[in-house]
């Protein structure tokens, strides 16, 4: 596979702000996408991660946990209306998701380590297709917020290449409770 690298300087990174409550976090994104359309809802949230990142009191313990062989998935809010929730993930060294796109909009950052994300394209036009060409990468560390586009693909697979935990911080659109993990379909790489 080849991809093509692209640097922290990527124009859908923000920057990191001081720590934030998450009571506080959720409350403003709640109002931030209060009348505001799904096409720029993680635009909006990726904006106000950095914040949250930078709250060193964010996740408990056992939030920081992943279970033997995968990863970790702690639902840390789930908004009352179902508009929006956010999901701590927990990537043990060396882990690499399956290559997989989202049924909803979602924005997501770093909270510990490093992570990279691989972007894969369609390998045709065919909406029920699952091969997926290899397209970019991008390196997101600690404190980096970015978020998928809502009217592209969204194809992507997570790695963290270190040899400690990552945990990333996911604001997904809809109630994860209700809607499971946001996968829409796993992809696979056209050989």
């Amino acid at each position: 596979m080849s991809y093509r690298t692209e640097s922290s300087s990527n124009s859908r990174l923000y920057p990191v702000l001081p720590g934030m409550p998450l009571a506080e976090f959720c409350r403003e994104i709640g109002r931030v996408l209060d009348g505001v359309s799904d096409q720029w809802a993680p635009r909006l949230a990726a904006r106000h991660l950095p914040g949250l990142l930078a709250n060193p009191a964010l996740l408990a313990p056992e939030q920081r946990v992943a279970p033997p062989g995968s990863y970790g998935r702690h639902c840390i809010f789930a908004c009352p209306t179902d508009r929006f929730s956010v999901v701590a993930m927990v990537w043990p060294p060396g882990f690499t998701s399956p290559i997989h796109d989202h049924a909803t909009w979602c924005a997501f950052g770093v909270y510990e380590g490093m992570i990279e994300e691989h972007h894969f394209l369609p390998a045709s036009d065919d909406p029920e297709e699952t091969r997926a060409i290899p397209s970019t990468m991008l390196e997101h560390r600690a404190g980096m917020a970015t978020h998928l586009p809502v009217d592209a693909p969204n194809i992507h697979a997570m790695h963290n290449p270190g040899t400690r935990p990552a945990i990333s911080v996911h604001v997904y659109g809809g109630n994860t409770h209700k809607l499971g993990p946001n996968v829409n379909k796993l992809w696979s790489v056209e050989a």
